[in-house]
């Protein structure tokens, strides 16, 4: 039997979408607070928005659209929040991505399969370019990632393609 998930003591991310209403002034469409999503390995993810395609439609009505944690992959862009917590160490993955990444809160290691290895905390940035890594909190308090992942042509190296490694 598993034992329960345990939701991070992070608070909730506030969502904030703005839109036009119909006099075609700008207007708050969304304003909330969201729980984010368990995931198997401890973690958790909550998608903030996302775009299917790019370039991005933004016509639409937003209270309508849920947010696709997988559109970055298949022609999008995803906004996200990832909480990963204490002494956690995730797997090995690539993803046909580039990712924006802030550590928000907390510790959080980036590993790449060369052995390298970087300590970030909060405030400090990646720029993820379709590159094997993993993250990991050596710390015994919960981390948060905010990240934008946006769709890219798959790395070449050595006339070589990279291809997506998605172990979850």
């Amino acid at each position: 039997m598993s034992s329960p998930q345990v939701l991070p003591p992070l608070p909730n991310t506030r969502r904030i979408i703005t839109t036009h209403n119909a006099s075609r002034s700008a207007t708050i469409a969304i304003n909330e607070h969201k729980e984010p999503t368990a995931l198997e390995d401890g973690t958790y993810l909550d998608p903030l928005w996302s775009s299917d395609k790019l370039p991005a439609t933004i016509d639409q009505d937003p209270t309508k659209i849920q947010p696709n944690p997988t559109a970055a992959t298949t022609g999008g862009s995803v906004f996200c929040t990832y909480d990963l917590p204490p002494k956690y160490e995730g797997p090995m993955h690539r993803s046909i991505t580039l990712d924006y990444i802030t550590v928000t809160q907390g510790v959080v290691t980036l590993s790449t399969d060369d052995g390298s290895t970087v300590t970030l905390r909060a405030g400090d940035t990646v720029v993820q370019r379709g590159t094997m890594h993993k993250w990991g909190n050596p710390s015994d308090e919960w981390a948060r990632l905010t990240s934008v992942m946006v769709q890219a042509r798959p790395v070449v190296v050595d006339g070589k393609e990279m291809e997506a490694v998605w172990p979850f």
